[in-house]
């Protein structure tokens, strides 16, 4: 562990057993609060597919996918994110992959163990919730 990492708390994503990540589908940078609060209520790191990190509304560090990072976390929660090849060779290797996405045709779905076809804007508050009320925290 990094300084920095002990002085933040955070852990690298390469390391990290929980990830909770977005793409597009999240329409803009006012609304990463929502993947921010569920890797909190999770103890998750956050990470970001290509689009998101190109467009800057996070920093490249947390892209992950062919061109990015590749992890291999216990559980990898994809919001917005289509499921391009290249960030699936990014995340393939990681055990539990939960997509939300409200296109039931992304190809996300297909290298998913479980997949909830919904709007994020809708599902991800109620994961939220669902988290809080597990852990005592409502």
């Amino acid at each position: 562990m990094t300084a920095a990492t002990q002085a933040t708390g955070e852990v690298p994503l390469t390391e990290a057993e929980l990830v909770v990540s977005g793409g597009r589908g999240l329409k803009g940078p006012e609304n990463w609060g929502m993947v921010e609060e569920l890797a909190k209520v999770l103890g998750a790191a956050t990470a970001c597919s290509r689009p998101v990190a190109d467009a800057h509304w996070r920093p490249h560090h947390e892209h992950v996918g062919q061109t990015g990072i590749a992890i291999a976390p216990n559980l990898y929660i994809a919001i917005g994110i289509s499921g391009a090849i290249q960030h699936l060779a990014g995340v393939n290797r990681s055990k539990v992959i939960v997509v939300v996405n409200k296109d039931p045709e992304a190809p996300f779905f297909k290298a998913a163990d479980y997949g909830i076809v919904g709007d994020a804007f809708e599902v991800v508050p109620k994961m939220i919730e669902a988290v809080k009320k597990l852990k005592g925290m409502a």
